[in-house]
């Protein structure tokens, strides 16, 4: 049975799912407003039918001035928001939502102070100096970081009469959401796969249910990496049976286009270029029409550069979601900035001191029939399985070619298995959210049939699905990402700043690394204005034999534990278990590693990101 349409909704909203897959690709953060049937909340201007009736103007109207309270993404403000208007020092009731119509007879100065739950207050000075013109109107933001504000002038017909109209279209910015980033969309159901046995069950029932096609995203790639392992059969299949439930085979007997983007590392279509993928897969590639496309991309950044979100106009966005506009005669609006300040980055300084590719395309997320998407951190490789349980002895962790001998010896605890337990996480995903991971794909895809790498002779395109109405219920999510030029996105970083700046109670971080200066920073300038923030930090422990970046994260560590010895907590996780031995004792205790491979940041109760990005440097700067 697919898994589309059982899930219920998530309690939390989400903002990156690093798509933040780690975002990288996906960020999915917390807004805890619910979206009912009926409620229009969220939607783009065209479709909550702006165009609504214009109440009545006086005679004597001179023009009108028509306010839009929006997002900074051209959506309509939740339900609840409000506007309040003073004209000339006295209140006025605004009417109309989430247009309001103020007429103007005569010189005249509104203010108007704009509110959403979760959102930075915006304050606007309308100042109308009598005249009936475009330069009748002149608006001014009153203070905030910048935000959203673009001002149109038209002559219309309103209430039978030809009138000029002052557009004023406001922004407000998002508290936790990225700007820079995709719409924070609300009506999106999202559920936490907290293992490779539940996730990858449910990507196989999926890509068995896929009609149009599935499109693939990783980091790494093993043809027979089995998604779908009985607990009751598994250590007594033979290697034709458990070949069944293999990514290869699942795709291959799909009726679907299968499109799959896999890593490399130094350098696209290098001598490397094989290490991260295998010959089934490859071979897949070469072969025309098919219905089963694969390419590689390689991550160019090294050197050095300067890091910084790159603006965007308020304009363009309406432009985009709203087709009345483009009939709109906007003023020049000004470019939209971050609020995370930039900086210079020297891929030259680690661990060696040459221009390499040494960075990746590390998203691993995965879409079917533009519908459902899947967005984490787990590979399709061998260690990226396992239960809840993170049993020392299990053996559905064994290699695939390991011999059954070997797997019955690890079930009676004779021999410990061929891969330590694992802990990561997925995130699935239903609603309009799921567009977004697949654009993420579409743009990687075309990029790379562009740049002609290697088999895109052998694919094709597709068509974005952007019609997926808000789920009753759902909860508002971000695809949050850091990817490199050219396409120059860090809404992962943004987000997850803006997550450390609102946090009052505690920050939760379960990572694979844990040295990345930029949060840290942001952490200790937070706590020392919040006496009572805690912070909680799971990550592995720490090699200086294996591990090229240890002295980054004892630095990382001693800044925290030296300023607040008292509230940064660190733990690492261990599996325990008994095996039977011949010696004195009859039992001995073992303690084993969990392989944590998680990439989780969570805030107060309100916040979640899940995915791909890790918690270093690179993770939010440059490494996709």
């Amino acid at each position: 049975m697919s898994y589309r349409g059982f899930l219920s909704a998530a309690p939390l909203v989400l903002a990156a799912c690093s798509v933040s897959s780690s975002g990288d690709l996906y960020t999915l953060e917390a807004d805890t407003d619910a979206v009912e049937a009926d409620d229009t909340s969220g939607d783009t201007a065209e479709d909550t039918g702006w165009e609504q009736a214009d109440t009545d103007v006086p005679d004597d109207a001179l023009a009108v001035i028509e306010i839009y309270a929006l997002d900074l993404w051209a959506q309509a403000l939740p339900a609840d928001s409000e506007m309040v208007v003073f004209q000339d020092g006295e209140y006025i009731e605004p009417s109309g939502w989430p247009k309001v119509n103020l007429p103007i007879t005569g010189p005249t100065l509104f203010e108007v102070e704009i509110t959403a739950d979760g959102y930075e207050p915006l304050q606007l000075v309308i100042d109308c100096n009598g005249t009936d013109g475009p330069t009748g109107v002149q608006v001014y933001e009153l203070y905030g970081d910048p935000v959203g504000l673009s001002v149109s002038h038209d002559q219309r017909e309103v209430d039978g009469k030809s009138l000029t109209v002052h557009g004023v279209f406001a922004g407000l910015r998002h508290k936790w959401f990225s700007a820079q980033g995709r719409p924070a969309r609300r009506g999106n159901q999202i559920d936490l796969l907290t293992s490779g046995e539940e996730a990858w069950s449910i990507a196989a029932d999926e890509i068995w249910m896929a009609d149009d096609r599935i499109n693939i995203s990783t980091w790494w790639w093993e043809s027979d990496f089995e998604l779908v392992r009985d607990p009751w059969t598994h250590p007594y299949s033979t290697e034709a049976e458990r070949q069944q439930n293999t990514i290869l085979t699942l795709l291959d007997e799909s009726y679907a286009d299968k499109r799959v983007l896999v890593g490399q590392w130094l350098g696209q279509d290098g001598l490397l270029d094989w290490v991260t993928s295998d010959a089934d897969l490859r071979d897949r590639g070469e072969q025309p029409g098919d219905g089963f496309e694969f390419m590689g991309q390689a991550n160019p950044t090294s050197g050095v550069f300067w890091f910084e979100l790159t603006p965007f106009w308020f304009s363009d966005r309406l432009l985009d979601q709203w087709t009345p506009a483009f009939d709109r005669n906007f003023d020049a609006d000004n470019a939209v900035y971050s609020t995370i300040p930039g900086r210079v980055v020297d891929l030259t300084d680690w661990p060696v001191t040459a221009e390499v590719e040494a960075a990746s395309y590390h998203q691993k997320f995965l879409t079917v029939d533009g519908e459902v998407a899947m967005v984490g951190g787990m590979n399709l490789r061998h260690v990226d399985w396992d239960t809840d349980e993170h049993l020392v002895f299990e053996p559905r962790r064994m290699n695939f070619d390991a011999s059954m001998t070997d797997r019955l010896d690890v079930a009676d605890k004779e021999q410990q298995t061929d891969s330590p337990p694992r802990k990561d996480y997925m995130m699935y995903m239903q609603g309009p959210i799921v567009q977004d991971v697949d654009q993420v794909f579409q743009e990687r895809w075309d990029h790379q049939r562009w740049m002609g790498v290697d088999y895109s002779e052998n694919t094709s395109s597709f068509e974005l699905v952007t019609d997926l109405a808000p789920i009753p219920g759902g909860v508002q999510a971000q695809l949050t990402t850091t990817l490199p030029a050219p396409f120059n996105e860090n809404s992962i970083a943004e987000t997850w700043l803006n997550a450390i700046a609102q946090a009052e109670d505690y920050i939760y971080i379960e990572d694979q690394y844990f040295r990345i200066p930029m949060l840290t920073d942001a952490i200790l300038t937070r706590m020392e204005q919040r006496p009572n923030l805690e912070l909680i930090v799971i990550t592995p422990e720490v090699s200086e034999v294996t591990d090229l970046g240890c002295v980054w994260t004892y630095l990382t560590a001693g800044d925290l534990k030296y300023a607040f010895p008292d509230r940064f907590h660190t733990f690492q996780l261990k599996s325990f278990d008994t095996q039977e031995t011949w010696g004195i004792d009859e039992t001995e205790g073992l303690f084993v590693d969990i392989n944590l491979h998680s990439k989780m940041l969570m805030v107060d109760d309100k916040f979640m990101s899940v995915g791909s990005a890790n918690k270093n440097n690179r993770g939010i700067v440059y490494e996709a």
